[in-house]
């Protein structure tokens, strides 16, 4: 049923002149030095300090302000900040909203704001405007309510799509836990401390963190110093405030002994899991490289030794990593993943297992010199970026380094051996202080972990301490195909579903002002016809008998025997007319959980990849979600379709509305224009 909508959810070397032994490896080049331009500073007499970066390859230029806060803690009102981030380019005393978006579009640059900083870019012949615009939006920001009102629904929003977002959750329930929630690093922003949020609030934190004294502006592009610091002072010179005192919290305490918490998702078809602990690195610590080095060899990306045993090894999951953060405050250590439910338990030890076998065994020379490759072609890459060289003028003034530090960046690199690799890793890879989150469904995971040894505990979606979950198991006399034939009689009964003759069933969705339309066209006894039409353009899908043919854009495309296969699996008009006949279905054992409503689960095996989960509410029978894993770029995902506002037309049971999430906060809803029933 509604196939449409478904488908959008899946929606060297030149040859050489002489012999070379290519068994020798050729001997590296000393390490660069590269020339990263000084940045020069100088301050307005109301505080601010301004550092440019002269750069004159490109006509480009940008400027970024950003308010020094420190670190901020909420409490019953956080999210108070993030709100005022999308507020403060909501219109000012001089442009409303619109006619700011205008000017910004007619000279081709950029704007963003976030709650302690404003960011502008384009061709540096708008020097003058661009100064305009930020001194603008960072000084004279009027914070309307109508614009408060739009940025508050959307935050809640956002929110209650995260819920049904494993790792948005895991996010929060692991800083909660490694920082604790009343640490800055560890609360966590919610729909109800989102609702206690008032415009005012907002006007307070602009009023207490936006002042001059604590702003850094970093100017980087086509621009001397004698124009920067004429326009700083025509645009940011009058501007009058002064903040006095930044909050301070102490580090978090470590964990006593390795210990797991999960988070019960009973939906999940995975889980999603975080190890980590505690650290305290600033920028400029002399272990920085060398810790670079070591991730690189775990786990920053697909040649990590996670990656290889949780994927290439083991086919635990699409993807492992590790990754660590470097701030002035603490910050962590981590690994992740997600895995299959029944694998949870052995990818857990598969992390610990390598953790621990950085730590005790030395790195090999081939790992370590492919880390530093990796690493300064990386470096080389993301000084192309205005942005980077930005960073590195503030973190150079910020954490009060060598005028020259980054230049010295490959030769730091390059000197990490293989002894200090293993010194870091076992100074900052606390092997006996872990944090083991995991979000996933405790039926499936919560046994196996406990088998590891150590000790579990159980939060809720905010980090809060919760007793083990009691697992309401579903009755082994119940069959897949009882869950079948139930949905099936909820619908109208088998009867009247093959008694169909015709079917035009339309359904519309817009997002951000585009418009899709489906339609299925059904004729029996085994002619449908399946059409898709948006902007950007037009497929469609016919059923006839046992032959499939798909276009696109009125051309037609070439199915594999194998996409064929897979399409005709999924040729009926109604899921569970096509399921009655299979015999390889499998009911899950406990009962899920459907934004509070009890449902079976009903796993469909594809020939390819994972099963397709169908949740089937017990109170009426009918299908309300179903859970298809899909590859992005990030690694696999879930993605659910929930069905809603079922309707009887020629007595049977249609859901009138379809909801697909697109990313946290933006959902696609398909709503039903026209239903034909004979």
């Amino acid at each position: 049923m509604n196939k449409i909508l478904l488908a959008l959810s899946l929606v060297a070397s030149a040859a050489a002149h002489a012999q070379l032994d290519r068994s020798i490896r050729p001997t590296a080049a000393p390490a660069r030095s590269p020339t990263i331009a000084q940045y020069q500073k100088f301050q307005l007499q109301n505080g601010l300090t301004v550092l440019l970066v002269e750069d004159h390859k490109l006509p480009r230029l940008s400027l970024s302000l950003t308010m020094d806060v420190g670190q901020v803690l909420e409490g019953e009102k956080s999210g108070t900040v993030g709100i005022l981030g999308d507020l403060i380019s909501e219109g000012t005393k001089n442009y409303s909203k619109e006619a700011l978006d205008e000017k910004v579009d007619f000279i081709g640059a950029r704007l963003s704001t976030s709650g302690t900083g404003v960011s502008a870019g384009g061709l540096s012949k708008y020097a003058e405007d661009l100064f305009a615009l930020s001194a603008e939006v960072a000084q004279r920001p009027i914070l309307p309510q109508a614009g408060f009102d739009k940025i508050k629904e959307r935050t809640l929003s956002g929110l209650k799509s995260q819920k049904d977002d494993a790792a948005a959750i895991q996010a929060g329930i692991f800083n909660a836990r490694a920082f604790g929630k009343n640490h800055p690093s560890g609360e966590l922003t919610t729909e109800s401390t989102v609702a206690n949020v008032t415009l005012k609030d907002c006007k307070k934190a602009y009023m207490l963190y936006w002042k001059p004294n604590i702003g850094v502006l970093t100017i980087v592009g086509d621009i001397d110093l004698d124009r920067a610091k004429a326009l700083a002072e025509a645009h940011y010179g009058a501007w009058k405030g002064t903040f006095t005192k930044k909050a301070s919290f102490a580090a978090p305490a470590e964990l006593s002994g390795i210990q797991v918490q999960v988070a019960n998702r009973p939906s999940s078809v995975q889980s999603n899991i975080q190890i980590g602990n505690t650290i305290e690195l600033p920028i400029g610590h002399p272990d920085l490289e060398a810790l670079r080095v070591m991730n690189e060899v775990l786990g920053a990306g697909s040649a990590g030794r996670l990656f290889r045993n949780l994927r290439e090894d083991k086919a635990f999951t699409y993807g492992a990593y590790s990754s660590f953060g470097t701030s002035r405050y603490t910050t962590v250590m981590e690994a992740s993943a997600e895995v299959r439910n029944a694998v949870t338990d052995s990818a857990v030890e598969q992390f610990i297992y390598e953790i621990n076998r950085i730590r005790t065994e030395a790195v090999t020379d081939e790992e370590i010199r492919s880390a530093k490759n990796n690493l300064a072609g990386g470096f080389g890459r993301s000084l192309e970026r205005p942005e980077t060289v930005a960073n590195m003028a503030g973190n150079t003034l910020l954490y009060g380094l060598p005028s020259d530090y980054f230049n010295g960046y490959l030769k730091r690199l390059e000197a990490v051996t293989i002894q200090d690799v293993q010194r870091v890793a076992q100074k900052y890879w606390k092997a006996d202080r872990l944090l083991i989150s995991v979000v996933g469904k405790a039926a499936d995971i919560a046994k196996p972990l406990q088998r590891l040894g150590y000790p579990v505990s159980y939060v809720d979606f905010e980090g809060n301490p919760t007793e083990a979950p009691k697992f309401d198991e579903v009755s082994p006399d119940l069959s897949a195909k009882d869950v079948v034939s139930s949905a099936l009689k909820a619908m109208g009964g088998l009867d009247r579903l093959n008694a169909l003759k015709k079917v035009n069933w339309v359904q519309e969705a817009s997002i951000m002002g585009i418009t899709i339309k489906t339609e299925v066209m059904f004729t029996a006894p085994s002619t449908m016809i399946q059409r898709q039409t948006s902007p950007m353009g037009a497929s469609e899908t016919r059923f006839e008998g046992d032959k499939v043919s798909v276009t696109q854009n009125g051309q037609p495309k070439d199915l594999s025997p194998e996409e064929q296969a897979a399409m005709m699996a999924d040729r009926f008009l109604i899921d569970e007319m096509g399921l009655l006949e299979r015999s390889d279905l499998k009911l899950q054992t406990t009962k899920a959980d459907v934004e509070g409503e009890a449902c079976y689960a009903l796993e469909v095996p594809q020939a390819e990849g994972d099963p397709v989960v169908k949740f089937y509410s017990i109170a009426s029978g009918l299908r309300i979600r179903e859970s298809r894993s899909q590859e992005g770029p990030e690694g696999k995902k879930v993605v659910n379709v929930d069905f809603s506002d079922y309707r009887e037309v020629g007595g049977i049971k249609f859901p009138h509305a379809s909801k697909l999430p697109l990313q946290p906060g933006m959902d696609l809803m398909f709503k039903t224009t026209l239903l034909e029933v004979e």
